[in-house]
């Protein structure tokens, strides 16, 4: 484990964005934030049609174990089936917990061009601090639902790798009964050829 010192629970919330990259030709970007840390994921929900000035002020809880890790916060837009990336941005940990929380803007780029940025307010409460446990308490709701939803994806994908494997399972037989009456057919032809010669 890193230094002791760097222990402590931070609250983080991505309130909204300005963003100068646009993926959209047409139309208005439906943004949406997440934050990669200590190999968790974390997601805010997505502003539909929010355009360059998203608004999202979802709150993430992260342990701390060490003031110089990273985490790396990613805007992308959502479209029918898939998220263009708008920029990413990766901030150490002790530019989020000075003074114990930043009210702050911080800047996101796309292939080394600026992006725009994202307004993140954080609260950081140390090891033994006076909200330390009810802070806490939050983390381990929300680690508990993260773990429910990803219960939930994986039943999911579950269920529709199964249903695949049933359609391509028809779909095998079919094509098997198929080859096997063309078979008894071309049987019938030549003996009806072989009949008339």
């Amino acid at each position: 484990m890193a230094e002791e010192e760097g222990a402590g629970i931070l609250k983080l919330t991505c309130i909204d964005a300005k963003l100068t990259r646009d993926t959209e030709m047409l139309g208005s970007m439906s943004p949406y934030i997440t934050i990669a840390f200590n190999g968790n994921k974390y997601k805010t929900k997505i502003h539909d049609n929010g355009g360059k000035e998203p608004v999202w002020g979802d709150e993430f809880t992260l342990e701390v174990t060490n003031y110089s890790e990273e985490l790396i916060i990613r805007c992308w837009d959502k479209d029918l089936t898939t998220s263009d990336a708008v920029g990413f941005a990766k901030i150490k940990l002790s530019a989020l917990i000075f003074n114990n929380g930043v009210d702050d803007w911080f800047d996101i780029m796309y292939e080394n061009k600026g992006a725009g940025s994202v307004h993140i307010t954080t609260e950081f409460e140390p090891e033994g601090g006076d909200k330390f446990e009810q802070m806490q308490e939050m983390l381990t709701a929300q680690n508990e639902k993260l773990a429910e939803e990803k219960a939930e994806a994986e039943a999911k994908v579950a269920e529709l790798e199964e249903h695949k494997n049933k359609i391509q399972a028809e779909l095998a037989e079919q094509e098997e009964k198929a080859k096997a009456e063309k078979e008894a057919l071309d049987a019938q032809l030549a003996e009806a050829e072989s009949a008339g010669d």
